[in-house]
């Protein structure tokens, strides 16, 4: 199975409108630090995104001169101030994303310590938290599963690598827990679980907001977004329903220069909206259904050739991606006088598609290893270049590799929640979910079955014509497809939880939860095509191709725990100490093809050096231990708030990829990795004008032992895994004319990644069976470790507010200090590659915002 990693300049205007931005955000940094007094349209640390008919339901007023407390559901037994629940959680604030032109998925991560997201294209994305990652994601596998859980309000949206990517719009607040939330968020939240809480129907008042904004990128073409929002009374008090929708188009930075010759080659554009209704027949009683829809389609991926031009790409085919998503839920909150029953159902209903083009790949297909270069048209194309040549590359037949895929979920889940009125306060509930996978993948070629070398060195074949079919030899979909592939995955998972605190004292609290889970798999593949069959001779002894397909089933159950411990040292500072298990899910493995010879003879011979004589055909859960201490303090009487968060991880029966040379992969269960760090978070209300934050994580994960399968010796740290973050905001709120004006400055730090856990090539020892330096291979130098640079981003918008009616100026990426942000190398295939695949983040920004609230 083949893995994939994943115009214009700007006006003579731009530098001028960066400078004023960039000075905008100075001042606001610099400006004194006096009185402590707050106007009324200050605009704190983690507000939320407040309707237009007033503030948000989850925010408590501040008293003059305080930060706004902000109240949260992450515990999931009922609102809580976000400074009085002990576990590292941290609340982002969607009016400050809007303002400032942002509200992409990847987005979240420049407001949250630890949360590194590394986004291919629209819906192509990975979410990492505090170091717990062995290497990218492969769009191909579906047994690849997230440590990241990505909930909307109660409905798990995740998918390792392909979260869908919901604008962040009409939100009461984003949660991000950081540490394991197994006990009430499940499977897959291993490293934390990121929450979208929607904003909910308001029966009491009509309003809404219709925004639009433009804006144009450096390198690339210009961009535009429009939404609205409407909330409408039915019934008084009773009865409402809340839409909104958004338009957008994102345009592309890329140019393609290869036969798909195209300038800003990898624009996007997405329809989203949803309908949320509310009925609260009785105060006893609130029932909600909602439907949310997305259609993304993006005409290219956000990847260059780094021995290009920046912002450069090659490919013979088209690319692109798309995401149509649907998502119905329904549920109610009734109150039973001792507890409130909460049931949820939801479906989903997902169709993705991923187009790529990776040409250089199979570049050796058409050159002259087994006859003369007779020149186009006819085997061989082209003689093998000695080193990266434009012109023979452009002579390579487009590799359309496609991957559709259909994913139906339904999920069904009911918990009593007790009130908060006596010494112990429990939630217990139960968990169901079912979910159908279809996937498809293929990679036609034309004239690959004419074209290629295959009749030169394997025919003649069992065809009439004796020569070589795609179809008819190799099992493949359709003649001329180098592989064809299929995937059926049926997954049921049970689940039982139960979580209870006991107010020991005033302030004491003792907490502990259990999660028992029952889970098991169906799983189908099927392989054809010259990448996908084994080597074999017909009863004529004539070659032909042996397709592969499996079926697997997998089972698996058992019980998570934790436990925590916290104590007010009084009303404002809280003290706590957690210990959860995590847990994830295993999988069944697709096949690696054995051989003598060709493309299997290489996975054979790279499977011998690791010590499989086959790919296993499933793997295991594997699982971990986090253990935190962490405080929680707001000082100088409210105008001060100081979150801070230590961990160790111990996280074993890692799942780790084993990716051949021959481009194939399995996954087994190898080695263990630990993780400790520290997480800041601070807010600073330093004058009635002025609120200052900032956050920093430190991080440092590393292997226990040597893990073979990923190449890992003993204290080597895990790849896409940052060892600083780091960020700062400056928010200035004045009143100007008959209007307000709010200034916004913010800047988040990455430190430098690596793509693997070393520079070295490994193998095992046949004498020793330890991990070693395969100094035989490239002279011992890893063909795949890069080093992902560190980033800089800064940002700014500036934002006046008169009547109903609110306009802004905002800036991203303001020094294009975030460049590359993922690198693939190009292993046997080099010499038909510009270079290292590199995946850039989207340039300089600046746009123009208008609002108007009803």
């Amino acid at each position: 199975m083949k893995f994939h990693a994943q115009s214009g300049p700007l006006g003579r205007r731009t530098p001028l409108l960066a400078t004023l931005l960039a000075s905008a955000a100075s001042l606001a940094l610099l400006a004194p630090q006096a009185a402590f007094a707050a106007p009324d349209h200050a605009v704190p640390l983690a507000d939320t995104d407040a309707a237009a008919a007033g503030a948000s339901p989850t925010q408590t007023p501040p008293k003059d001169g305080e930060l706004t407390d902000i109240v949260v559901t992450a515990t999931r037994s009922g609102a809580e101030s976000l400074q009085k629940v002990p576990i590292a959680v941290s609340v982002v604030n969607v009016d400050q994303v809007t303002k400032s032109g942002q509200g992409n998925l990847s987005d979240l991560a420049k407001f949250t310590p630890s949360l590194v997201i590394t986004e291919g294209a629209p819906g192509f994305n990975k979410f990492n938290l505090r170091g717990l990652a062995t290497g990218g994601y492969v769009t191909s596998d579906t047994s690849d599963r997230p440590l990241v859980a990505v909930y909307l309000d109660d409905t798990p949206i995740s998918v390792q690598g392909q979260t869908p990517d919901l604008k962040v719009y009409d939100l009461d607040r984003v949660e991000v827990l950081r540490g394991p939330q197994g006990t009430l968020f499940g499977a897959g939240s291993m490293a934390g679980t990121v929450r979208f809480v929607t904003a909910k129907p308001d029966a009491r008042s009509f309003f809404g907001t219709a925004e639009a904004s433009g804006s144009t990128t450096e390198h690339g073409a210009g961009s535009y977004n429009v939404r609205g929002m409407v909330n409408i009374p039915l019934i008084k008090d009773q009865l409402a329903v809340r839409g909104n929708i958004f338009v957008g188009n994102d345009g592309g930075f890329i140019d393609n220069i290869g036969q798909h010759k195209v300038d800003n080659a990898n624009s996007n554009r997405s329809t989203q909206g949803r309908v949320a209704v509310r009925w609260t027949p009785t105060d006893k009683l609130v029932v909600d259904g909602s439907f949310t829809y997305e259609d993304s389609r993006a005409k290219g991926l956000n990847t260059g050739l780094n021995g290009l031009a920046p912002y450069t790409y090659e490919s013979n085919g088209a690319e692109g991606t798309r995401d149509l998503f649907k998502l119905y839920t329904g549920g109610f909150d009734y109150d039973a006088g001792f507890a409130n029953l909460i049931v949820t159902g939801a479906y989903t209903d997902r169709k993705i598609g991923f187009n790529a083009s990776p040409d250089p790949q199979i570049g050796y297909y058409f050159a002259s290893y087994y006859a003369p270069y007779t020149g186009a048209g006819k085997y061989p194309l082209y003689n093998p270049p000695a080193s990266y040549n434009h012109a023979v590359t452009s002579l390579i037949p487009a590799e359309n590799y496609t991957i559709n895929q259909k994913l139906n979920d339904f999920m069904a889940e009911a918990r009593l929640v007790s009130k908060n009125d006596g010494p112990i306060k429990w939630t217990v509930g139960a968990y169901y979910e079912k979910q159908n996978r279809h996937l498809v993948q293929d990679i036609p070629v034309a004239g690959f079955d004419t074209l290629s070398y295959q009749n030169a060195a394997f025919g003649p074949f069992a065809t009439p014509s004796g020569l070589y079919d795609s179809k008819t030899v190799d099992g493949a979909f359709n003649s001329n497809d180098i592989f064809s592939g299929l995937q059926d995955v049926h997954e049921h998972q049970f689940a039982a939880y139960a979580d209870g605190t006991w107010h020991v004292t005033d302030r004491l609290d003792l907490t502990a939860g259990l999660r028992y889970f029952n889970f098991k798999e169906n799983y189908y593949l099927y392989e054809g095509g010259a990448f996908g069959v084994l080597l074999g001779k017909d009863a004529q002894g004539r070659t032909t191709g042996i397709t592969q397909s499996i079926t697997s089933t997998l089972k698996s159950n058992g019980v998570n725990p934790r436990a925590n411990i916290s104590y007010k040292l009084d009303d404002n500072v809280l003290i706590y100490a957690e210990a959860a298990k995590g847990f994830r899910y295993g999988g069944a493995n697709q096949p690696v093809p054995l051989g003598t010879a060709g493309l299997a003879g290489r996975c054979t011979t790279q499977l011998n050096a690791y010590g499989y004589t086959a790919a296993p055909g499933t793997f295991g859960p594997d699982k971990l231990w986090n253990y935190t201490i962490g405080e929680k303090a707001k000082l100088a009487g409210g105008r001060v708030t100081l979150n801070a968060s230590a961990y160790y991880i111990d996280w074993s029966d890692v799942q780790t990829r084993l990716r051949l040379n021959c481009s194939y992969f399995f996954t087994d269960n190898k080695g263990k990795i630990a993780s400790k760090g520290v997480e800041l978070e601070a807010a600073v209300k330093a004058t009635r004008n002025i609120t200052l934050n900032g956050s920093f994580s430190f991080n440092d994960s590393n292997a226990r032992g040597d893990i073979p399968t990923v190449g890992a010796f003993d204290g080597d740290r895990t790849p896409y895994s940052p060892q600083v973050t780091a960020s700062a905001g400056a928010f200035y709120d004045t009143d100007l004319g008959s209007g307000s004006l709010h200034l916004q400055a913010t800047y988040k730090y990455i430190s430098s990644q690596q793509t693997t856990f070393n520079n070295f090539s490994t193998t095992l020892d046949p004498k020793t069976k330890q991990l070693i330096v395969d100094k035989t291979s490239n002279g011992g130098a890893s063909q795949t470790f890069a080093v992902i640079p560190e980033s800089h981003n800064a940002s700014a918008s500036i934002t006046y507010d008169v009547g109903q009616f609110e306009f802004g100026v905002f800036g991203n990426n303001l020094f294009d200090g975030v460049k590359v942000i993922d690198i693939q190398r190009a292993t046997y295939y080099a010499i038909y590659q510009a270079g290292s695949r590199v995946t850039y983040a989207r340039p300089r920004t600046i746009g123009v915002r208008a609002k108007v609230k009803f």
